[in-house]
C-alpha cells in the first residue's frame, strides 16, 4: 500500500472502478505499508514519512507521539505481557501526546473508556 496525503489513512483504497490517481503533492505525508512472505515466514512494516524530506510542526508532533507510543510499548514488553494492557499503554502516551498538542480534548480517562 502506498497512500499520501488524505489517503494515508485509508487502506486499499484504489481499486479498479475507482484507481490510485492522486499525485503527491509538497507537505504530503507518504505511508507505505509494505508485507512479503518467504517459505511460510511473513513479515510486514508500516512507515510514514514527509514527501519534500521536512515535517510540518504539526506532522512532527503527531509522528513523535506514535514514536513515543512505540517505545513505550517496546520497553514494557516482557514475557508474560498482556497485549491488552499494552495496548492500553499506547493509547494513554499517544492520548497524552496528542492533548499536549492540543490536537485532543478531555480527561484521557474519559477518552479510554
Amino acid at each position: 500500500i502506498c497512500g499520501s496525503g488524505v489517503n494515508s489513512s485509508i487502506l486499499h483504497y484504489g481499486h479498479a472502478g475507482a484507481p490510485n490517481s492522486k499525485q503527491m503533492r509538497d507537505g504530503d505525508i507518504c505511508l507505505f505499508d509494505l508485507g512479503g512472505e518467504y517459505s511460510s515466514y511473513t513479515s510486514d512494516i508500516t512507515c510514514s514519512f514527509p514527501i519534500n524530506g521536512c515535517f510540518t510542526e504539526k506532522q512532527r508532533g503527531i509522528y513523535n507521539a506514535v514514536l513515543k507510543s512505540s517505545r513505550a510499548v517496546m520497553a514494557a514488553t516482557k514475557p508474560g505481557s498482556s497485549w491488552i494492557e499494552l495496548h492500553k499503554l499506547s493509547e494513554r502516551v499517544l492520548l497524552s501526546e496528542l492533548k499536549e498538542l492540543g490536537l485532543v480534548h478531555g480527561s484521557i480517562d474519559d477518552m479510554m473508556n
